[in-house]
């Protein structure tokens, strides 16, 4: 099949979740032979080595500093011409949906929009409103205070943050008037095509397809599961990610084990000070690791080197590349039991209520006894349905449904 893949950064790039899983599926289907060619949405630098047998053709995005996902679809609708000459134009970016449907439109080419988050229906794309509670339909006037009475704080401040926002909203509302035009929808997880079902997704054309495992985690775990224990954590630092109980959980774990537990955080985002803050005034700073991000490469010998993989969200997580990461590394889990975790993690985690009593209940019982060792022996086979060789086919037969509607 000849693809034209959107990709929400650029290949090869280091960045978010989604960025390295646009990156394995669109590398995956050259490797069996496709022919893929991605639009990213940022420029490659000039330096970049993009070496995976897939071709890039660069959208020149202008008008600065105008909304960049508005952009973005301004920067496709300008190629439309061009997009007739594939069987399939994939977009791993929810917000491209506007620019997708005339792509479906205008054009011979099967489309498909990748749902892994919230984006497509939530300004905020986390569909928590007013950051307290989940969100069960959305609107111009429900949406639009959302957007404004959550704003506050963050690096960019909250003129900016309310603008980004409300650019969104325009772009979730253009998004669903075309929704039926799409061909087929790409789901993360159950609870996505579920959740987007209950939006007014045409529920026929959603497809379960998870995530792709970076082989380069599969390597043995390298703990030995005895004290002093180490735990870790991964991601955004954020509020709908839990990570303001990440100190606290620390905390009374060390008041009910015998051995000493230690943290270690990797990530950066708005709650990194206040982490920090928080290892100080308990005590606890010479416990508590704060990293900011690492490279990719880097990441396989952090998560093998832990005893555990701590995840508190508040969030219905899509799904999550670190689970994968995790297990890939023979790394035990315990999670909050949001979206489709449990499902992912199987026998080789512990899904809890994500207080930080369940979370501390749940650590206590796996740091006592052989039970890291046994989660830890149960990745390998929980990780096996996320291989390429497993998941790269349901992608086409997803392109051959899509090409026959």
């Amino acid at each position: 099949m000849k693809v034209g893949f959107v990709h929400p950064t650029y290949p090869q790039g280091e960045g978010t979740g989604a960025t390295h899983s646009a990156s394995r599926i669109a590398f995956e289907l050259a490797d069996r032979g496709h022919d893929v060619t991605i639009y990213p949405w940022e420029t490659p630098p000039e330096d970049a080595t993009i070496d995976a047998g897939v071709s890039v053709r660069p959208l020149a995005l202008s008008g600065y500093p105008y909304h960049s996902a508005l952009q973005l679809n301004d920067a496709l609708r300008e190629r439309l011409p061009e997009f007739d000459e594939y069987d399939v134009v994939h977009s791993y970016v929810m917000n491209a949906m506007p620019a997708m449907g005339a792509i479906a439109e205008r054009t011979d080419a099967a489309t498909v929009v990748t749902l892994n988050a919230y984006g497509a229906i939530c300004p905020k794309n986390d569909l928590r409103y007013m950051d307290r509670e989940p969100c069960t339909e959305n609107g111009l006037a429900k949406c639009t205070a959302c957007s404004l009475a959550t704003s506050g704080g963050g690096e960019d401040g909250p003129l900016y943050r309310s603008a980004s926002r409300l650019g969104y909203l325009k772009l979730v509302q253009e998004g669903e008037r075309v929704a039926d035009r799409i061909d087929a929808y790409h789901a993360l997880s159950p609870h996505i095509a579920a959740t987007y079902a209950d939006f007014g997704f045409p529920p026929e054309r959603l497809t379960v397809v998870p995530n792709v495992l970076d082989e380069r985690f599969c390597r043995p775990h390298e703990s030995d599961f005895e004290g002093p224990y180490d735990l870790l954590y991964v991601g955004s630092l954020a509020e709908h990610k839990g990570v303001d109980r990440l100190v606290p959980v620390l905390d009374r774990l060390n008041r009910q084990v015998s051995d000493a537990v230690r943290l270690t955080v990797v990530g950066d985002g708005d709650l990194r000070s206040d982490v920090e803050r928080q290892a100080a005034e308990s005590g606890l700073a010479d416990r508590v690791t704060v990293t900011g991000w690492l490279p990719n490469d880097d990441l396989p010998a952090v998560f093998a080197s832990h005893d555990c993989f701590v995840y508190p969200g508040r969030w219905d997580e899509p799904f999550g590349r670190v689970f994968l990461e995790a297990l890939a590394t023979g790394t035990p889990v315990v999670a909050s039991d949001v979206g489709s975790v449990a499902e992912i993690v199987g026998d080789a985690g512990v899904t809890t209520d994500g207080s930080v009593e369940g979370v501390v209940a749940a650590l206590a019982d796996l740091l006592a006894g052989e039970a890291l060792s046994a989660r830890s022996a149960a990745a390998a086979e929980e990780i096996e349905a996320y291989r390429a060789e497993a998941v790269v086919p349901q992608f086409e037969a997803l392109y051959e449904a899509a090409m026959e509607r």
